[in-house]
């Protein structure tokens, strides 16, 4: 119902399709009762001296003829048009309702996603929607208006077949109902086989370097290999299972046709051309059945591909936007932060990340964040940006609830510079200024300046026009990284918020950033989640999470001027990891 729906409005189009499927195949009909009438009238006229044709000329018949074959030809085009029209306002449809859905989730439901299935939805299964469905809907309406066409002539010219018709049509459904219950499922399991293929070679592609520094490609090859034998193991059932239908169907098909020509013979011995006429609709009807069967099973499988498509359609999406009332456009003037009471669990069933989390952070104060793995550090970051929504307690900026604001402006006044840089491909000035928000070209040069990274675009030759390959390959670890903080210097965001912003980069290029940051965003908080310790020693304080609760908040000479403290135990242990490599 759901792709009936979007083909358009009151159903107009599915309904136009079917009347259409129901004018052709019955004007096909009336082109065989001609044929019957036009030989009936042949054959009397040649055994007697009545007038030719019974009173009409081969004339007549020949137009009558090609009048209803040209109508046919006129209806067909007609709902193959409202078909094509139809099928693709309905695929443009749900593709577009389940992209906006997939921008509006939540990020905690792409951690339970695998990567291979959603790509499966935009691509096998959108291919579905795109290529089959309409094939598929236009053969499966056909065959069954023709098939029930064909049984009414049958029946009309020898009403004692249908005695042995409906036997054969009981027959005709338990097959068709094995067939399509088996057939669902295989091509299921099929469609499920073929998720891994896409999850590993994202994989593979993602880890490419890394695999060729460990000289591991024969085992990825490998892998891949295993995943494509058993997506095999889930095709090959699907071929033998239609080799099953086919004997089947040709079985009985064959027996339908036998039992009309015993009848036929039998009951209208001198009407040739009904005779005719019913011996034609029944070979019709076999290959008719035959082929319902297999299409109304496609039509079924692809109906599969949008009930997936429609599956997430029910999933909680991120908070709406909030029009009234908005934020004062300065805000944030000052850049304090404030939480009370935080409480975050990520799922209603799942134990609190965060546990009754307060602290305050002052306008302009630069703030470190560290603690063991799983304390709850990026937690925290995706709280401020609202990626999860606190089940207790409040998050507060300048005073304001980040809740009470729209997502739009909320994460549009702040600026996230991320561990693993995000690089769009394309040129400088597009992945600093995608939505040319700037103010011109001088603005984007002083962020890069600011960055201390103008030498470097001004050295790849076309200026803020160089390209930038995917993911940022044709620049360094530091170098992506400098330009994050260039794109955020542009934003003029009062409040920065570093994740591990230096863990993959060398120490120098480390030390590069640690300075641009104290030098550009002298003026804005800075949150800092820590994986090197040593990047966040100048910090005004540093907050010490331990599952999912403050420990310690302080500055940094003290924290490690405290005995037993959890921030210095941090560093001695830091400290001795350091060591150990060079004393081996």
């Amino acid at each position: 119902m759901a792709y009936l729906l979007a083909m358009g409005p009151l159903l107009l189009l599915p309904i136009g399709v079917t009347l259409g499927a129901l004018v052709e195949r019955g004007l096909q009909v009336l082109q065989n009762y001609v044929l019957s009438a036009w030989s009936n009238a042949t054959s009397r006229a040649a055994g007697t001296s009545a007038e030719p044709l019974g009173g009409h000329s081969e004339q007549f018949y020949l137009m009558l003829y090609f009048v209803l074959g040209l109508g046919s030809v006129v209806v067909v085009l007609g709902r193959s048009a409202l078909l094509v029209v139809g099928s693709v306002a309905a695929s443009r449809q749900l593709h577009e309702r389940l992209l906006t859905k997939m921008l509006r989730l939540p990020m905690s439901f792409y951690d339970a996603q695998p990567t291979g299935r959603l790509i499966n939805r935009f691509t096998k299964d959108t291919e579905a929607l795109d290529i089959q469905m309409a094939a598929a809907v236009n053969s499966a309406l056909t065959c069954l208006v023709g098939a029930l066409l064909s049984i009414v002539v049958v029946v009309a010219v020898s009403p004692y077949t249908v005695l042995a018709l409906i036997p054969l049509g009981l027959l005709y459904f338990r097959v068709q109902r094995l067939y399509i219950a088996t057939s669902r499922e295989l091509k299921r399991l099929d469609a499920l086989a073929f998720s891994p293929i896409f999850q590993h070679y994202g994989e593979s592609l993602a880890g490419l370097p890394t695999i060729r520094a460990f000289g591991r490609q024969q085992l990825f090859i490998d892998t891949n290999r295993a995943h494509i034998e058993q997506s095999n193991r889930a095709w090959w059932p699907i071929q033998l299972l239609n080799r099953w239908l086919s004997i089947r169907l040709e079985l009985t098909g064959a027996v339908v046709v036998f039992i009309c020509a015993v009848a036929v013979s039998v009951l209208v011995p001198r009407n040739a051309g009904l005779a005719g006429l019913a011996l034609m609709s029944a070979l019709n009807l076999t290959g008719t059945l035959a082929w319902m069967v297999r299409q109304t099973t496609e039509l079924e499988v692809n109906m599969n591909s949008v009930e997936r498509l429609v599956e997430y359609h029910n999933e909680p999406e991120e908070k709406a936007a909030i029009s009234h009332p908005r934020p004062p456009a300065e805000w944030p003037q000052a850049g304090a932060i404030e939480a009370v009471q935080l409480v975050v669990r990520y799922r209603p069933q799942l134990p609190p990340v965060l546990k009754s989390l307060s602290f305050k952070v002052e306008a302009r104060e630069k703030v470190g964040i560290c603690g063991r793995t799983g304390c709850g550090k990026s937690t925290l970051m995706m709280v401020l940006f609202r990626m999860v929504e606190p089940c207790g307690g409040a998050l507060l900026i300048d005073g304001l609830s980040t809740c009470s604001v729209g997502l739009t402006d909320l994460r549009s006044r702040l600026s996230l510079v991320p561990q693993d840089p995000v690089i769009f491909s394309g040129s400088v000035r597009s992945n600093l200024d995608p939505f040319d928000q700037a103010g011109g070209d001088t603005a984007i040069w002083q962020a890069l300046r600011q960055a201390g990274i103008d030498g470097l675009v001004k050295s790849l030759g076309a200026g803020l026009d160089s390209p930038i390959q995917e993911s940022g390959n044709n620049l360094s670890s530091g170098q992506r990284q400098l330009l994050c903080m260039a794109r955020a210097l542009l934003r003029s965001s009062r409040i920065l918020v570093l994740d591990e912003a230096t863990s993959n980069v060398d120490h120098s290029s480390d030390a590069l950033i640690q300075a641009t940051i104290q030098r550009a965003f002298a003026d804005c908080t800075v949150l800092t989640i820590a994986h090197r310790l040593h990047t966040i020693a100048d910090a005004d304080r540093v907050m010490v999470l331990d599952r999912g609760e403050l420990r310690e908040f302080d500055s940094p000479a003290r924290l490690l001027a405290k005995p037993g403290g959890v921030f210095r135990g941090l560093m001695e242990e830091a400290g001795r990891q350091h060591r150990a490599p060079a004393r081996s």
